[in-house]
């Protein structure tokens, strides 16, 4: 039994060396299948292993995948038996391979631990399948304009690089083996949404060539936003708050708390600012951003109000209040000064017509004459009017008891019957003092019922 296995390895392995050393026999690999005839057809079909990153600062991508392309090639068909051979990568140097290439690429190599990652297989009727395995970083161009809460669409551009569409015609496998990935697919900070495939034939000065794109679409994550972003800048935005209920006077405190939730958030702007590339475009991490500071800003504009009102202005109002106070004093201390004087003129009177009064038998002497000289003394001259003096030079005999009698007896009956002194009222009028303050205060110190008649009759010869 296992002489017969091995003679039956023995044949398969010189067949496989004579159709190989036949195939192989006169064949150019400089030129393509079908040269001459009609376009090859190669079809494309990619298995993604791994995508490492999404970088926004490069915008690039990196992404390790195993690339495969199908053709036919008539020259490398074998009849010798129905077995697919698969064939070393050394093989690579010796037969026609498509010229395909990454468009968007940056920069890619092909794996060769331990070996380069390359295999052939060859079938009887010259369909060739040839796979390598390799990791590319390519562009992608991202829209950051809702970052972090953003979508992402990275693609891959693979194009033949020398063959144009009279040539080579590159297409997708339709078998459903043309985009395949692992289950355990990740990406950091991403989640994989889903991908397309399209074709399309783009026009360049040289000709049209076949341009096969692999669009695959992710979201980012905001996990780690919410523990690096959004809850920092959230709670010291909150923290800065906490003035609010603070007392006014305390500004160290009020002001430490402001401009030290300004400075944490300048520090995790500069954070986010460090992960993502300058763009033209506003993002939404600025908008967030914008209204923390200004949140943290009036704040801080707020104490400036309340520390203007209650200090600046509040100083202006006080002194405006201590000089309002302090007219109100001197008014009340002028018309205390005036009453004073009032009340000595008054008493004055009192006296002068006490010592008249008490000497009647002068008061009945007294004659028309003694009466003028009476009334040009300037010290009698205050009791005496026009009119008093005229009534009594009018009289030609002795004054009698009973007109005597008639005189006034008192201060206020005087002021009611002469009115108030001229030097007095002159005294009054000089400090500015409103004659009609100054029947009030004699109002209120005047507790008899001529006093209140003296005050009218006062106002009504004012």
């Amino acid at each position: 039994m296992i002489n017969v296995f091995h003679l039956k390895n023995c044949a398969n392995e010189a067949v496989v060396h004579k159709v190989l050393d036949r195939v192989l026999m006169g064949y150019d690999a400089r030129l393509r299948p079908n040269f001459g005839g009609d376009p090859l057809s190669v079809g494309i079909s990619v298995y993604i292993s791994r995508i490492e990153q999404i970088s926004e600062i490069n915008m690039d991508y990196t992404i390790t995948m195993f690339f495969h392309q199908t053709w036919k090639d008539s020259r490398l068909a074998y009849y010798e038996t129905n077995l697919n051979l698969t064939v070393d990568y050394q093989m690579l140097d010796k037969l026609w391979v498509p010229d395909c290439y990454f468009l968007n690429s940056k920069h890619a190599f092909v794996h060769d631990v331990t070996v380069p990652n390359r295999a052939f297989q060859l079938q009887p009727d010259g369909r060739v399948r040839y796979g390598i395995r390799l990791t590319t970083t390519a562009a992608c161009s991202l829209d950051l304009q809702k970052y972090p809460l953003d979508k992402q669409a990275c693609k891959l551009e693979i194009e033949s690089y020398g063959y144009t569409v009279e040539d080579i015609i590159l297409f997708w496998e339709d078998d459903g083996h043309a985009f395949l990935r692992t289950e355990e697919l990740s990406i950091p900070e991403f989640s994989f949404l889903g991908q397309t495939i399209t074709s399309k034939e783009v026009d360049f000065y040289t000709g049209s060539y076949m341009r096969l794109i692999l669009r695959f679409q992710v979201q980012r994550g905001v996990t780690s936003f919410l523990v690096e972003v959004y809850w920092p800048t959230v709670l010291t935005t909150v923290l800065s708050w906490i003035s609010f209920w603070m007392n006014y006077d305390s500004s160290a405190a009020r002001v430490t708390v402001g401009l030290t939730s300004m400075l944490i958030l300048t520090t995790v702007n500069s954070h986010v600012r460090n992960k993502v590339p300058p763009v033209a475009c506003i993002k939404a991490i600025d908008i967030y951003m914008m209204v923390c500071f200004f949140f943290v800003f009036f704040s801080l504009m707020e104490y400036v109000y309340i520390n203007y009102l209650f200090h600046s202005r509040g100083a202006r109002c006080h002194h405006r209040r201590r000089r309002r106070t302090q007219r109100v004093l001197n008014h009340y201390h002028y018309q205390e000064v005036v009453r004073e004087e009032v009340q000595g003129d008054l008493s004055s009177i009192d006296d002068d017509l006490d010592s008249i009064l008490s000497i009647p038998a002068l008061a009945r002497l007294a004659s028309p004459e003694s009466l003028s000289s009476l009334a040009s003394s300037p010290e009698r001259a205050r009791l005496a009017t026009s009119e008093s003096l005229s009534s009594l030079g009018s009289v030609s005999s002795l004054a009698s008891g009973e007109s005597l009698s008639q005189l006034p007896s008192t201060s206020a009956q005087a002021l009611l019957v002469h009115g108030v002194p001229s030097e007095t009222r002159s005294r009054t009028e000089a400090h500015g003092l409103a004659e009609a303050l100054v029947w009030e205060e004699i109002e209120v110190s005047s507790s008899s019922d001529g006093g209140q008649h003296l005050f009218n009759h006062g106002r009504q010869r004012g």
